[in-house]
């Protein structure tokens, strides 16, 4: 066997390395195994159930389209920042020619966070939705509309005690719903009627309930006293509906009004006052009085007195007018029976006088 040796000076001189140049494959390439890419990578790499591994300190996978189509973005993987006090560990993908980034998965986001389902089911904390979007959470759900211009914000709130909506902004909560609330508790119909309690409501506001009795209530938590008044609908004592309104102060209602248009109040009843015939007009000092004769004759010929006008049976008239009007006709009485009192205080002594004289003239006999 033949040996070959070095001087020992040859083997001092430095032995010249090729600088590294990029592997330029023209034709397909299939690698039957697995992959490391990047400078981290190692020998005998451990790729336990992993076909492709990436290892770089900051990860960057861009896609970038060389097509002539318009548009044509670039997208790129980014995956987590390492660099100055702001070190994020995330999954994000960007459009890289827009500048934006609308997707990203910050790290410790939980399990289920986010699924999708074979129906096409959007499941947020739970791998088993079952609607279109279902959120769950171990506590109370909610999710935020936010308006950043302005800013202003509202949350829609769950749990199992209620469903409501919240003024994030005005600090205040419109509108809850609580958790057992029967059937059409709230109900608006497609011509814009609501209901409550019914689903077909019959009026721009209508309030239903199965029971022989229904109400709705007011209240002024302010007032000194009596915060509230009843509106009650019943079917009455004759069975055939009745209207109630009652002052929650512990009595009976204030006002009853039945289906023949029966009114029956505890109180009294004040109109608003007004006489379009001049009530206590009659007093005036320029008052065109008629005589009585001529008041009478007008009465007959019109077939009720002057100023109450006609009051006919079955047909509607004004409860205020027609007192004002009674009362004016009244006065008219009033006047006309002094004026009959006076003459007939001036006959009597007339009366007096001649019953006088024939007297005198019977003694004279």
């Amino acid at each position: 066997m033949t040996r070959s040796i070095l001087p020992a000076a040859l083997l001092a001189l430095p032995i010249a390395t090729a600088a590294p140049a990029d592997d330029v494959v023209f034709d397909d390439q299939i690698v039957i195994g697995n992959q490391c890419v990047g400078p981290d990578c190692v020998s005998d790499e451990d790729f336990g159930s992993s076909t492709a591994i990436f290892k770089d300190p900051l990860i960057r996978l861009d896609f970038i389209d060389t097509s002539s189509i318009v548009p044509a973005n670039d997208w790129r993987f980014l995956f987590n920042d390492p660099s100055g006090l702001g070190a994020q560990s995330y999954f994000k993908l960007q459009d890289s020619t827009a500048g934006t980034t609308p997707f990203t998965i910050m790290a410790g986001a939980p399990s289920t966070a986010f699924h999708m389902n074979a129906a096409g089911r959007v499941g947020l904390g739970t791998t088993l939705p079952q609607n279109t979007l279902h959120i769950a959470d171990d506590g109370s759900v909610s999710f935020r509309l936010e308006e950043t211009s302005t800013p202003y914000s509202w949350t829609f709130n769950a749990n199992e005690f209620a469903f409501w909506i919240r003024d994030r902004t005005a600090d205040t909560t419109p509108f809850v719903v609580q958790a057992t609330a029967p059937n059409n508790s709230l109900w608006v119909a497609g011509d814009g009627d609501i209901g409550l309690g019914t689903s077909i409501p019959e009026a721009p506001l209508e309030l239903f309930n199965e029971e022989t009795f229904n109400f709705f209530r007011i209240t002024a938590d302010g007032a000194a006293i009596n915060q509230s008044v009843d509106i009650t609908f019943t079917q009455g004592p004759l069975g055939t509906g009745e209207l109630r309104y009652n002052i929650v102060d512990g009595d009976g209602p204030e006002m009853r009004l039945n289906a023949d248009g029966d009114m029956t109040l505890d109180g009294t009843l004040t109109t608003a006052g007004s006489c379009s015939v001049g009530c206590d007009a009659v007093f005036d000092a320029g008052y065109p009085l008629p005589t009585i004769e001529e008041h009478h004759a007008r009465t007959l010929a019109l077939g009720h007195l002057p100023n109450v006008g006609p009051t006919r049976d079955g047909e509607p008239w004004d409860v205020t007018d027609k007192m004002g009007r009674i009362l004016n006709e009244l006065e008219h009485a009033h006047l006309f029976i002094a004026q009959l009192s006076e003459q007939n205080a001036a006959q009597a002594a007339q009366i007096a006088a001649l019953t006088a004289r024939l007297d005198a003239l019977d003694r004279q006999d």
